[in-house]
């Protein structure tokens, strides 16, 4: 697959074959494209493996162990992991990068990457800084991130914390599996199966 950037992704059908043994053949493959290619000066780089790790995030951690510098975070924090559950972490980063709003609370949060094997050694929690800490996985959100629960903005699906789903054809609250369409007599069969603006009595919101 080659994007508009012209980056090309490798896809994997066989996802049972270990990403382990295709590192040996992406010399071959770069080499071959930029054989059969006119690419000029700007050739393919090799391939190279997808990151694996895993997205965890420490929560309640105390500001006055914050480093003072962003920068410090990941070696401030992965000798802290290490000495408590012996686990090494590939990166570190501020949940909320803002440190003045960090200065107003007496806690903050981050997120670290793990290696999948080590996500149920962290989880539920750690030991850090004399007392134990709050561990989730961590989901990347935006303002425009829309949920595909509750269908608002702003958070994933997981992070969905409502007690009932909504469905956006009619902002009930109910799946698309439930939906049903009021009028048992409609011909086309909205009363059976999810069908946007079925009748007057189903109308989309």
């Amino acid at each position: 697959m080659i994007n508009n950037r012209g980056s090309v992704t490798l896809i994997v059908v066989d996802t049972s074959v270990p990403a382990a043994s295709y590192p040996p053949d992406f010399e071959a493959l770069t080499t071959k494209l930029n054989q059969s290619f006119l690419v000029g000066e700007n050739p393919w780089l090799p391939f190279r493996l997808a990151p694996t790790s895993v997205q965890l995030a420490i929560h309640s951690l105390p500001v006055n162990y914050m480093p003072h510098q962003h920068e410090d975070l990941f070696n401030y924090i992965s000798d802290s992991i290490l000495n408590s559950k012996d686990i090494v972490i590939s990166a570190a980063s501020f949940l909320n990068p803002n440190r003045q709003s960090h200065m107003e609370k007496r806690a903050y949060s981050v997120a670290v990457n793990v290696e999948p094997d080590s996500v149920q050694t962290m989880l539920p929690s750690i030991y850090l800084y004399g007392n134990t800490r709050t561990v989730e996985k961590a989901y990347s959100s935006f303002p425009i991130t829309q949920c595909q629960k509750c269908w608002k903005y702003g958070h994933v699906k997981p992070l969905w914390n409502a007690e009932a789903p909504t469905w956006p054809l009619c902002s009930l609250q109910h799946t698309k599996v439930e939906h049903r369409c009021p009028n048992p007599s409609f011909p086309s069969g909205g009363n059976l199966k999810a069908i946007l603006n079925c009748c007057l009595a189903s109308p989309t919101r």
